[in-house]
């Protein structure tokens, strides 16, 4: 027989009936208490989902935490994990300076930023302008301790995590911190915490009258959950990948805040892949969480469901998958791009074999802008190239490298797309020459 949850469980096999409650908390116990079974000690709250749209119209909690949270170490979920492993080391491997040169990586980096932005508001129905945040991407480095557009504080945030300055969550304060500094600017007045750190008030996950679920209830609660998933955090006897997700689901389930929940749960569990896998793995989440967004909420709403009486293997299996569908996506994009680059960079240094070395690295310093990024807003600036150029062998100096950018726009092979800052891309005359016809 197949290993189900025990919201189907409790159906007979041939489809009629039901089985008994005592062969359900039978079922229940051998499952918590088997060799495979990985026990917390978090307490999630549950609920009976017929009764969840009467109780958010009257306002009233049915949620019940009584079950600690237990997965079964499952076939599927060691595959899975081996396989994000196995991907992580791909993708570094492919990402390695030996594989592809660095403005590559890095246009790539600012590309899956960019999207993991764009689409994690766009989960919540928040609306971002791609140009907008691209702009803010291109342009971080140079703006230190200046948070004044819209969606600056949250890019820094995600920055931040990319360059392995994930900060560690030891107190319910760190909580709010963290929030408050992601979506700093992003949240209306009326729908900042009620609390003294988190939501005091009533609320439900859902849409109008129809709720999916109800969280803990008041201020006191959402701290007794936020404190149990503190000590489960800063414990190092789970895998990685699975206390990541079970993390996730916890928080979620715990919707401390009146607004950005989903936000900040996303951010955290980018942050955290990130550190302990890989920052392209990290920021491919909610592009993939996005792409596969039914999938997700379906897995919360089992999750949440009491008859399934806190146990995550499913939810884990689900959200592994989605992450992997995520890597998958990052592999099959920088070997393909990987590809495009070296047969345009043959045949760039073969067409303009005529100008000088310096030109030509120019130009091919432009073409790796272009193939790994999506959007010219965050693509190389001049002065990336003049950095670039100044500590390469020939240490070439920055009123050279501008007189040759002058003189590569003049000869009509790259165009200004930007007064500042300075920035340039390659001619569509030099990109038809170079790239495969379609």
């Amino acid at each position: 027989m197949s290993y189900l949850p025990l919201s189907r469980f409790k159906y007979n096999n041939n489809g009629t009936g039901r089985k008994s409650p005592q062969e359900i908390d039978d079922e229940y116990h051998l499952r918590l208490s088997g060799p495979s079974t990985v026990r917390t000690a978090l307490f999630p709250a549950l609920e009976n989902t017929s009764l969840l749209d009467e109780a958010a119209i009257e306002k009233r909690s049915i949620s019940i935490a009584k079950y600690p949270i237990y997965f079964v170490e499952t076939h599927k979920i060691n595959l899975l994990v081996a396989n994000i492993l196995r991907n992580s080391m791909q993708i570094t491997k492919l990402a390695n300076h030996n594989e592809l040169p660095q403005v590559a990586i890095n246009s790539y980096l600012k590309k899956l930023l960019s999207n993991e932005i764009i689409f994690t508001n766009e989960i919540e129905g928040v609306e971002t302008n791609p140009k907008e945040i691209g702009t803010i991407i291109g342009n971080l480095k140079n703006r230190p301790g200046r948070v004044e557009k819209r969606l600056e504080s949250t890019i820094r945030k995600y920055h931040d995590s990319i360059t392995a300055r994930m900060r560690q969550i030891d107190t319910l304060k760190d909580y709010r911190d963290i929030y408050d500094e992601l979506l700093k600017g992003e949240i209306p007045p009326e729908k900042l915490p009620d609390g003294k750190r988190f939501r005091n008030s009533f609320a439900f996950i859902g849409t109008g009258s129809h709720a999916v679920h109800i969280p803990p209830i008041d201020e006191a609660e959402i701290e007794t959950a936020l404190e149990q998933l503190i000590i489960f955090m800063n414990n190092d006897d789970l895998v990685t990948l699975e206390k990541a997700i079970i993390t996730h689901f916890m928080f979620e389930n715990a919707h401390p805040f009146l607004d950005g929940n989903g936000r900040t749960g996303r951010y955290l569990l980018s942050s955290y892949l990130s550190s302990k896998l890989d920052p392209f793995t990290g920021l491919s989440v909610s592009t993939a969480i996005h792409n596969n967004l039914s999938a997700y909420y379906r897995l919360f709403q089992e999750a949440d469901n009491i008859e399934n009486r806190a146990e995550l293997t499913f939810f884990l299996e689900g959200m592994l998958k989605i992450i992997e569908h995520g890597q998958l996506e990052v592999i099959q994009e920088l070997e393909s791009a990987k590809e495009q680059l070296h047969v345009t960079g043959e045949k760039l240094y073969s067409k303009f074999a005529n100008l000088n070395d310096e030109m030509k690295d120019i130009l091919y310093l432009l073409l790796q802008s272009y193939l790994f990024t999506e959007s010219i807003t965050y693509g190389i600036q001049d002065r990336d190239i003049v950095q670039v150029l100044k500590k390469g062998s020939k240490q070439t100096p920055r009123s050279r490298t501008k007189r040759m950018i002058n003189q590569l726009e003049a000869d009509g092979l790259i165009t200004s797309v930007s007064k500042n800052p300075l920035q340039h891309v390659l001619s569509k005359a030099i990109l038809d020459q170079i790239l495969p016809l379609k």
